[in-house]
């Protein structure tokens, strides 16, 4: 089962349509870069000199800042001028092509932002690696808005890596886990309504956490996702969160429910946590 730590975080921070509940919730993060792998094949703190380009078929390369402060450079934004869709339509939004060189000059002096470690719920920070290079890694953003990049400097990460991808039809109500590539397993979901729709995209897992009554609207475990809403903003005192998890009313998976999460039946939410190390890519069609 997940590792569950010591810090205390409140579960209202995953905003979108998750319950109206305050209850308290505890990190339960996949292992961080200084922890055991939660089995052979999905490891943390693996190898300084995996590449994204060299992984097997179907891996993600994930980067686990050491710092408390983690400085983000060079920061590409999508472009909605660029054919984009806002408010969760039917496909992912569009984004201005990042930049594959790593910053120089001026560009890697100056931070656009700084990123806390561990992250407001007190989970391990984790960022999903787009680029590979020898002093520095282009990473997706848990940030708005949705697709955001920037670079870290490679100094001070550990590296992991992940054979596991997550994608959700939003069409037919299904997440399917892959693993290498392959379709492994799939699950019924509940998704947003038609007001407070799933946004669409490719997003990560970025932290795992374990609510303190898992009667509740969340069920036993609840991953919050790298993306957020288009269209709620604050929720619970936080910025709209997407999350993965369980929920109360398993008879609702299967149906345009949320304001945006993606529920799953509380055996399946489960399996996954015990499954999926955080890092895992998720795509949102």
């Amino acid at each position: 089962m997940p590792v569950v730590l010591a810090v205390v975080a409140a579960l209202g921070a995953l905003a979108t349509g998750c319950g109206k509940s305050h209850d308290e919730a505890k990190p339960a993060a996949r292992p961080g870069p200084t922890a055991s792998p939660p089995r052979p094949a999905a490891t943390a703190g693996a190898d300084d000199d995996l590449d994204p380009a060299h992984l097997p078929k179907g891996w993600s390369l994930v980067a686990w800042p050491l710092d408390h402060d983690v400085p983000i450079f060079a920061e590409s934004a999508p472009d909605d001028e660029a054919g984009g869709e806002a408010g969760g339509g039917s496909g992912a939004r569009a984004t201005a092509a990042p930049s594959t060189s790593p910053p120089t000059g001026a560009a890697a002096q100056m931070a656009t932002r700084t990123l806390t470690n561990p992250n407001a719920q007190g989970a391990p920070l984790a960022l999903l690696v787009e680029h590979y290079d020898a002093d520095w890694l282009r990473v997706s953003l848990p940030v708005r808005p949705n697709g955001t990049s920037g670079w870290i400097r490679r100094a001070g990460v550990q590296l992991g890596a992940t054979p596991f991808s997550l994608a959700v039809d939003r069409a037919s109500h299904v997440l399917t886990v892959f693993k290498d590539g392959k379709p492994v397993r799939a699950y019924p979901v509940g998704i947003g309504t038609g007001s407070t729709p799933t946004p669409a995209g490719r997003f990560y897992l970025a932290e795992l956490l374990k609510p303190a009554s898992p009667a509740g609207p969340w069920g036993p475990y609840a991953f919050g996702l790298s993306g957020f809403s288009d269209v709620v903003t604050t929720f619970n005192g936080a910025d709209g969160i997407i999350g993965l998890h369980g929920t109360n009313q398993p008879e609702r998976v299967g149906t345009d429910v949320s304001m945006g999460c993606i529920r799953l039946r509380n055996e399946d939410i489960t399996e996954l946590a015990d499954l999926l190390p955080v890092g895992t890519p998720i795509t949102i069609t």
